[in-house]
């Protein structure tokens, strides 16, 4: 087996998939979790989860997607600040939210509205990857802002009466 190298530089990565560890040293993530990765070896990272430190462990390469960003060291806190346009930010905050809500009307077999949140989560992505490719002119980055923001304040009132008729 290869040895452990140090990470070239501080990074941070964002599980892409369910990991269940088996045991130690094995570090068990989910979707969503963000790492901080110390170590390589082959196709595995050792690190920590962010949220809570004392878990640490290997984890494999592929379940992370690795994330630029700012850290903010004051006294004996670490603020992570991600690296990309605040909107597209709120784009994947919105995405988690809804996916609970997308989650429950599947589970109550409410298809109609299943689907609908469905395609708004499918425009919200399409969208965010248009925003993170840097590649539109600024008049249609500006007309995307505008898209993408109304289609959050449409689909939150949206969730949210649906997620009021779930409970």
């Amino acid at each position: 087996m290869a040895p452990w190298r140090k990470a070239d530089k501080e990074r941070h990565g964002v599980a892409i998939y369910n990991f269940q560890g088996s045991g130690a040293p094995q570090l068990s993530l989910q979707i969503g979790d963000v790492v901080r990765i110390q170590e390589t070896c082959g196709d595995w990272y050792r690190g920590y989860l962010i949220k809570h430190k004392m878990l640490q462990g290997i984890f494999p390469k592929s379940f992370i997607h690795i994330k630029e960003v700012t850290v903010e060291k004051r006294r004996n806190t670490e603020n992570i600040i991600p690296a990309e346009i605040p909107l597209a930010q709120e784009v994947t905050t919105t995405l988690w939210e809804w996916g609970s809500i997308w989650k429950q009307l599947y589970v109550a077999s409410k298809k109609e509205r299943f689907l609908q949140v469905q395609s708004m989560m499918y425009d919200l992505m399409e969208w965010r990857s248009q925003l993170l490719s840097g590649t539109l002119p600024k008049d249609e980055l500006k007309e995307l802002k505008q898209k993408v923001t109304s289609k959050i304040d449409y689909g939150n009132n949206f969730c949210f009466t649906e997620s009021l008729s779930l409970i």
